[in-house]
């Protein structure tokens, strides 16, 4: 059997967003346990209608955080393959069948399917915040937890890492311990979810700081799985390793910007992006402690 986990901590009580979602998933879900996590009273009736399905419903403290949502949704499931969605993401009219179908066939234990933003900006703003890194024509070396299916085995002897402070980073550190495990990360490029804009000038500063900081947390985790005889040198150099990164990939938007697309708003969404991500990466724990759930 198939379960399906929908988090609704993106969307925070909007039921609308979240009916939304729900209508676009119910032609997929023959047959399919659902698990909606949630904060608070959702209007369970209306959005088990629009799902055409009962849900099984696991209700969180408003404490906890994205990835608590992830963990206790799994735990509320009992499918032998168990797809992961984000309440503010649009999923392609195949993307459960295209997300599973490789573990079903034997043929993965975990795959990672292909998040997108909206709009002419989307090929740039997936480089900056959804790149997949390959290693070869059909696996990556990383996933993002809002569109990813597991093996029940493989999520049940790991979850997602409780790590502080960190905002959205677990789930490529999760991506580390699996290539440590020699588990390859399948990619099924058609398994395409729309993922949500910010909502606004307050929220995408918010998201923008936190991934900053983020970068400073996770550069241990990487630097200790690729070049751990380096970790000595990059805990002495502290940020300054974090931002050459975001220098880096700054100049690589910059030339992608300038290559095809709004070339104006693509630079102009380049030094944003690369000027707050920096400022989150210099006052990490300053950042964490004002904005971190």
């Amino acid at each position: 059997m198939i379960s399906v986990v929908v988090e609704s901590w993106n969307v925070d009580g909007d039921d609308d967003a979240l009916a939304r979602l729900l209508a676009a998933l119910a032609p997929q879900l023959h047959g399919v346990e659902l698990v909606v996590t949630h904060v608070g009273a959702p209007d369970r009736a209306r959005l088990e209608h629009a799902a055409r399905r009962e849900v099984t419903w696991v209700e969180l403290p408003r404490s906890a955080t994205y990835y608590d949502h992830k963990n206790r949704g799994f735990d509320a499931t009992s499918g032998d393959i168990v797809a992961f969605i984000d309440g503010d993401c649009d999923p392609a009219p195949g993307w459960l069948r295209a997300i599973t179908a490789p573990i079903a066939a034997g043929e993965a234990r975990v795959v990672a399917g292909a998040t997108s933003y909206r709009g002419r900006l989307a090929p740039l703003a997936n480089q900056l915040d959804f790149p997949y890194f390959h290693v070869e024509a059909h696996t990556v070396r990383n996933f993002f937890a809002n569109n990813v299916a597991f093996a029940r085995d493989v999520f049940a002897a790991r979850h997602y890492p409780a790590i502080a402070p960190m905002f959205h980073g677990q789930c490529q550190v999760l991506g580390l311990q699996l290539l440590a495990a020699n588990i390859a990360i399948r990619l099924a490029p058609e398994a395409r979810v729309i993922h949500a804009w910010p909502g606004g000038v307050a929220e995408w500063l918010e998201v923008r700081l936190l991934r900053g900081a983020d970068t400073v947390s996770l550069l241990p985790y990487v630097v200790a799985h690729y070049a751990p005889r380096a970790t000595p040198v990059v805990a002495r150099l502290g940020r300054i390793p974090a931002l050459a990164i975001l220098g880096m990939r700054a100049i690589t938007g910059t030339w992608k910007a300038l290559r095809g697309g709004p070339v104006v708003r693509g630079l102009a969404l380049v030094a944003g992006v690369t000027v707050v991500d920096s400022i989150g990466a210099a006052a990490g724990p300053a950042v964490y402690r004002a904005l971190a759930p």
